[in-house]
């Protein structure tokens, strides 16, 4: 199922990912691939449990849209200073798989965490790009900071923010949920905060408080309180929110 959020574009109904109709292509970003060996280092031992969840996540969002094209959009792995073993494996391990259930084409959106990524995506036949624009839509993860004037598009869409909203039931029990963001820039451009695939991802709580934000094109260029929040979740699908600015005041 898909949950159209603007003209051809859609959440695949409970899941992180974003489907562009008119280019066939599935979105994801912030995979965060060999997080379990990265955290190791610290002292701190987690399963390795990230990897089949996201194929597990990825096998459903293309059954539900059956994509030509999927875009990793940035943060493809986790480790800032090299490149893992663990990260080395598994990227092969995902390219594989997309490629097992028809996927034609594969594009890697550099993020700020995908240092040294590039010598492995090249062996193995994927584009990976700094920024990627498909008709009027640029996707780029969202760490670095332009303008967005300079370029003719009217839809930017980026990861980086792992956006996430808590609610409250009636008994005052609040319940996290990961969530996309939907809204306006000052320029004048549409944009598209996706949700994150990372299993081990907190979360960065959306508010209107400008600071709290990680993207500094949200800083410098959203509408913040006119962003509208659409939670993603297996059990009840997407749920749409008010525009932050009416959501505080709830």
């Amino acid at each position: 199922m898909l949950y159209e959020i603007g003209d051809g574009i859609s959440i695949v109904a409970g899941y992180p990912g974003l489907f562009l109709t008119k280019h066939d292509s599935l979105v994801i970003a912030d995979v965060h691939l060999g997080f379990e060996s990265s955290i190791s280092e610290s002292g701190i031992y987690v399963p390795r449990r990230q990897l089949a969840k996201t194929l597990e996540t990825l096998d459903e969002m293309i059954k539900i849209t059956k994509p030509a094209r999927v875009i990793i959009n940035g943060d493809l792995k986790h480790d800032f200073s090299r490149l893992l073993r663990q990260e080395r494996e598994e990227i092969v391990k995902l390219i594989d798989f997309l490629r097992s259930k028809g996927v034609g084409e594969i594009i890697v959106v550099r993020g700020n965490h995908d240092n040294y990524v590039s010598l492995v995506l090249r062996d193995l036949g994927v584009n990976f790009v700094d920024k990627l624009i498909i008709g009027k839509i640029m996707i780029t993860h969202g760490h670095e900071l332009f303008d967005p004037r300079k370029y003719d598009v009217e839809i930017i869409i980026i990861g980086h923010e792992h956006p996430s909203i808590s609610l409250r039931d009636e008994l005052g029990i609040a319940y996290k949920f990961q969530c996309f963001l939907k809204g306006k820039l000052i320029t004048n451009h549409e944009i598209v905060v996706l949700a994150h695939m990372s299993l081990y991802a907190s979360g960065n709580p959306v508010t209107l408080d400008r600071e709290s934000y990680l993207s500094p094109i949200v800083k410098k260029y959203g509408l913040i309180e006119y962003f509208k929040p659409y939670i993603v979740d297996k059990e009840v699908g997407v749920l749409e929110l008010p525009m932050l600015k009416d959501l505080v005041m709830m």
